[in-house]
């Protein structure tokens, strides 16, 4: 049993790290639009009021995929960056309350973003820090 829950957790571990890595791509290099990215790579949560449409929500992740590219493109190194899963990295780093579907993009062995995941897909790219705990923000 332990054996089988090893392998699943390493292949959805797999799963997440591809889904990183073709997110940087998107966002950093190919520069996809907002709608790209969340049809691809965001999960959004149902939401039971109508209070926000679905291109409500897109323009939201559109305005955080600019906060990001503006702080973030200088970090990453297109040739030096890699995805772990937060509990493997043993370096300086945020910290979360619960961890386990947290990935860390790293360039150059430093933590540049976090990404939180539900089923497969990024549930949040962006964070605050607020005390010693940081929190996720979603879309």
């Amino acid at each position: 049993m332990f054996l089988l829950k090893t392998v699943v957790v390493e292949s959805q571990n797999k799963t997440n790290e591809m889904v990183v890595n073709n997110f940087v791509k998107s966002v950093f290099f190919e520069k996809k639009t907002a709608k790209f990215i969340a049809d691809n790579y965001v999960y959004f949560e149902p939401i039971n009021n109508a209070r926000y449409s679905s291109e409500d929500r897109i323009e939201i992740v559109g305005k955080h995929l600019k906060k990001i590219k503006k702080e973030k493109t200088s970090l990453i190194n297109p040739t030096d960056y890699s995805v772990v899963p937060y509990n493997e990295y043993k370096g300086a780093k945020a910290v979360f309350k619960t961890t386990n579907n947290v990935f860390i993009l790293l360039s150059k062995n430093n933590p540049v973003m976090y990404f939180s995941f539900i089923n497969d897909r990024i549930f949040s790219f962006d964070y605050i820090t607020k005390g010693d705990e940081s929190l996720f923000i979603t879309y």
